[in-house]
């Protein structure tokens, strides 16, 4: 059996095993294992559908070797969606729902909600009315990350700047991707793919920043050492935001030991996971107080924090700003 069959044979059988839990009415297999367009350590990203939200179900697993996230999804929502639709014809409701589910395959659906849902969803999602908001969302989103960026420096508190831009950058580029019609996918290839869109697109500017910003261009190797001296870190704070599966998803779906073949996009993937995790603290200047480089030093030496650059962080603010306005991302 070749490598892709395999992951389509595990997705099926992990997504069965939940046929009979009580209060989920259907199951389907969302993300790339779905629409067909896996590579050789794709991730499950397997949909339920239930009635009312279940904590023991951890979004975040590893099973039978593969990482899957456990997304679910609220009946009454996707009723309404149908609702509406039949009702005048909306779509604003597949808004509320996660792109994961785009193009999914259906496992079990006893009542047809899902068969109905996709049909509705597949059609919507990259419909003008829905992609203009997601592409507006996504922008606000980098603005406001970028704005946080620009206070905290004038504050004194370039790490913490620093981390809100690389946050800013990230949703520009979300923003970039919904602008031409470019579905969002595959943390573990970020990188891989901005220069393969942007190789596309005709313009490396946006690439050539967020690289820069991550602190993605140096030595590969340093790096490599610097992210597993601060495992432990990574795995505490990962465990604590995002539950006990954390910490095994990071390492062995997310290639914690870096031989896939993607290490920029490996070491993107663990900085921006740290900082989404604390973007709430980020506005208190987390990376600028002492006590953060005194209790995590290999955490900051991973994120770079322990040789900030005022200046630096400065200058790619401004970079960001060009590249912002060059991309011309027309908010309706």
């Amino acid at each position: 059996m070749n490598w892709k069959s395999e992951i389509y044979r595990k997705a099926v059988l992990i997504a069965e095993q939940y046929r009979a839990v009580n209060g989920v009415r259907g199951i389907a297999i969302g993300g790339s294992v779905a629409r067909r367009t896996v590579w050789k350590h794709s991730d499950l990203e397997l949909c339920l559908f239930v009635d009312e939200y279940r904590p023991a179900f951890d979004y975040f697993n590893v099973i039978d070797g593969l990482g899957v996230e456990i997304i679910q999804i609220n009946v009454a929502n996707v009723r309404a969606f149908l609702d509406r639709y039949a009702e005048d014809g909306s779509i604003q409701g597949a808004l509320s729902f996660p792109i994961q589910v785009y193009q999914c395959r259906i496992v079990h659906d006893p009542e047809g909600l899902l068969a109905a849902f996709k049909q509705i969803y597949d059609r919507a999602l990259f419909d003008d009315r829905i992609k203009s908001v997601k592409k507006r969302e996504a922008k606000q989103r980098a603005d406001e990350r970028y704005g946080n960026a620009i206070r905290l420096l004038d504050e004194g508190s370039p790490a913490s700047a620093h981390a809100s831009l690389r946050l800013a950058v990230n949703e520009l580029m979300l923003a970039y991707y919904w602008q031409h019609d470019i579905l969002p996918r595959s943390q573990n290839r970020t990188v891989y793919l901005l220069k393969l869109h942007s190789r596309k697109l005709g313009s490396f500017d946006l690439y050539r920043l967020f690289t820069e910003v991550y602190g993605l261009t140096g030595n590969k190797a340093q790096m490599k050492e610097e992210l597993f001296a601060a495992k432990n870190d990574l795995f505490s704070i990962a465990s604590a935001a995002w539950g006990r599966n954390a910490p095994e998803f990071l390492e062995k779906a997310c290639d914690g030991q870096l031989e896939w073949g993607y290490e920029s996009s490996i070491l993107y993937v663990h900085k921006w996971c740290v900082h989404t995790i604390h973007f709430t603290e980020l506005t208190q200047a987390i990376y600028d107080r002492p006590e953060f480089a005194r209790q995590r030093p290999e955490l900051t030496r991973f994120l770079g924090f322990d040789r900030t650059d005022e200046e630096q962080v400065s200058a790619w603010m401004e970079d960001y700003t060009k590249v912002a306005s060059a991309l011309q991302i027309r908010i309706e």
